[in-house]
């Protein structure tokens, strides 16, 4: 359920996927994950040039390749891009997992709920942090602005190292209403940094 790569650096897919010994002792709030694939070579390029060099047309790429990956997702009622604080979004000038939520809306006209979940708090950013502080980091980080009763959502970001942003967004979205939640992202690292 959380995606880490298997040894031979890809994921569990299919009937055959068992889940770790992570997942089975602490399961994510997602019912399932996504992702196209490892953060590394290409795709990583790929993803730095839309995040940091604002090349903002790549994520119609970015966006087909997160449609490709959730072949494996049950449809949902509609997309929710992982959210920015405002200072935040001030200094990028954009926000990279709205962005690419709204290309896989062109693409697949799910509806997008652009403004749904909120960052309540500007946190420090996550690549800076162990996994132990990511998840300190982000906890009580995110709100929603109105009910998700019943809703199934697929909750959109560009790339995945610990889960700990999308695990504490996913459970907000739970805790508002949300009968389900699937993450779905463009890249996975492929490994998860040490506790």
């Amino acid at each position: 359920w959380c995606g880490v790569p298997l040894p031979g650096g890809e994921a569990a897919h299919g009937a055959a996927a068992v889940p770790c010994g992570a997942c089975l002792v602490r399961r994510p709030p997602w019912r399932a994950l996504a992702y196209h694939g490892l953060y590394r070579g290409a795709l990583r390029d790929l993803v730095l040039r839309f995040k940091f060099g604002g090349e903002l047309a790549l994520g119609h790429l970015l966006a087909g390749m997160l449609e490709n990956a959730a072949i494996c997702l049950p449809v949902p009622d509609a997309l929710v891009g992982m959210p920015q604080h405002p200072a935040h979004l001030r200094r990028r000038g954009f926000n990279q997992a709205h962005e690419l939520a709204r290309a896989l809306h062109a693409a697949t006209h799910i509806p997008f709920l652009a403004d749904i979940l909120v960052r309540r708090r500007d946190s420090l950013p996550q690549a800076s942090l162990n996994a132990r502080l990511r998840a300190e980091n982000v906890n009580g980080a995110f709100g929603t602005v109105a009910p998700l009763s019943g809703m199934r959502l697929w909750l959109v970001d560009d790339v995945m190292t610990t889960g700990s942003t999308l695990k504490e967004a996913a459970q907000t979205l739970l805790e508002a209403g949300a009968a389900e939640v699937c993450a779905l992202v463009v890249a996975r690292t492929p490994r998860v940094l040490p506790e």
